[in-house]
């Protein structure tokens, strides 16, 4: 087995999908999506253990419930639970200091990507082995206008050199703790764990990830999640 832990962000409310609750918690086929989720890591067969972040108010509930679905769901996938911060870089710090810095790579997975694949994140730890830092994303299908407060377009790049990106996202451990620890020092907005490493002036580079792997989002999200799952029951029976 690779030497690489999976950190999954989970702390958010997920107000999108109008559920009044915890989006990890949303049942697809009657099965949260965050146990989705680490099914998913488990049956990789990479993943050495599992560190899952979720609101500091919900640590003790989430760990019981991930708990009873071990057995059945995950039972060679070992787990912790942490609490979250403010913002989801703060969450991933505090997953952070839960990793040594001998523990090779670290994989940051979100919680609603229950569909990642194996093959994805083969693929994503093979480049960061290479170059440090790898994330999973796709070429986008649509054209991409920029667009000003006003609504108008002020620009229209080429489609050729757009990604969607996604998650897994795995960054050597001393990198990406090296990476956060500027990020403290010199506070930016980012939205992922690439754009810290990219504020260290470190090369971060693509690997191909699949349209499947969506982030379960809003309620069509939910849907297509549960039709996805049927397929995929369907061909394993």
């Amino acid at each position: 087995m690779e030497n690489l832990v999976a950190i999954i962000p989970a702390a958010g409310a997920g107000k999108r999908l109008g559920l009044g609750i915890n989006k990890a918690f949303a049942k697809i086929n009657s099965v949260p999506l965050l146990v989705h989720c680490l099914t998913m890591l488990s049956a990789t067969g990479m993943i050495t253990r599992a560190i899952v972040v979720l609101a500091a108010d919900e640590v003790e509930e989430g760990y019981e419930l991930l708990k009873s679905y071990q057995a059945e769901h995950f039972a060679t996938l070992p787990f912790v639970v942490v609490a979250g911060g403010k913002e989801r870089q703060d969450s991933v710090v505090n997953a952070l200091e839960a990793i040594t810095e001998t523990e090779g790579y670290v994989a940051v997975h979100d919680g609603a990507r229950p569909f990642a694949g194996k093959e994805v994140f083969v693929r994503t730890l093979q480049a960061a082995k290479k170059y440090g830092a790898a994330i999973a994303a796709v070429p986008v299908k649509d054209t991409i206008k920029v667009v000003n407060e006003e609504g108008e377009v002020t620009a229209t790049p080429a489609r050729s050199s757009l990604y969607a990106v996604q998650t897994p996202q795995i960054f050597e451990v001393n990198l990406l703790k090296a990476a956060y620890a500027n990020l403290a020092q010199n506070p930016a907005q980012v939205t992922d764990d690439a754009s810290v490493v990219e504020l260290l002036g470190h090369k971060v580079v693509v690997a191909q990830g699949r349209y499947e792997n969506i982030k379960i989002t809003t309620p069509e999200d939910l849907l297509f999640a549960e039709n996805l799952l049927a397929q995929q029951e369907k061909r394993d029976g």
